[in-house]
């Protein structure tokens, strides 16, 4: 069961039109992670928080890393930097390994980086499906939509990651929410040990 939380992991969720507070779902290892329903959607957000000893660009290189997203990504298989269109724009592609009968994952990413002040920027997650052909052996995620806020404070980072979106194919939204804070966990944890 601990295998489909990688499709979550991948997703990218930002929330919109969402009603409720977040709620704090785990605590553990320094790493925050809350969830919150969306209006116009079964499945919900999510927001991991975690502050790391780094700069901010060692942050940033590492997340705009496509090869090698696959090394600290929760169940991450591949991944390749599919173009880099300026040092903003950067178009990225990774697949997932799921446990048959389920079909692996792959998704087609746009991250857009931002300064916001001299000492944080954010980085814009969003689907671009359409930029890489579908690959037979696996479902392409089409929706999803998040971001990395990224704030140095002395020689500290704090790490904000929000994101929404939808794994496709017929997993049940209550499954995918019940493990929606594994993934982002160890996502974190892997991050933290390779910025540090």
């Amino acid at each position: 069961m601990k295998i489909y939380i990688a499709i979550v992991s991948l997703l990218f969720f930002t929330p919109l039109l969402a009603q409720e507070d977040w709620k704090l779902k785990k605590d553990k290892d320094d790493i925050k992670i809350y969830t919150k329903s969306i209006d116009s959607s079964k499945i919900k957000a999510y927001k991991v928080q975690m502050t790391v000893k780094s700069s901010l660009n060692t942050v940033k290189e590492i997340i705009l890393d496509g090869d090698q997203l696959h090394n600290w990504n929760y169940k991450a298989i591949d991944s390749k930097l599919l173009s880099k269109s300026s040092e903003n724009k950067h178009l990225v592609w990774m697949a997932l390994d799921l446990p048959w009968p389920l079909r692996n994952r792959d998704v087609v990413i746009l991250l857009t980086t931002r300064r916001i002040t001299k000492d944080a920027l954010r980085i814009d997650i969003m689907a671009a499906s359409d930029a890489y052909p579908i690959l037979d052996d696996y479902l392409r995620i089409t929706y999803f939509e998040g971001y990395w806020l990224l704030e140095q404070k002395d020689d500290m980072v704090k790490i904000t990651h929000q994101m929404h979106g939808d794994p496709s194919g017929n997993l049940p939204s209550w499954f995918v929410n019940s493990t929606i804070t594994r993934a982002p966990y160890y996502n974190f944890l892997a991050l933290k040990e390779k910025v540090q």
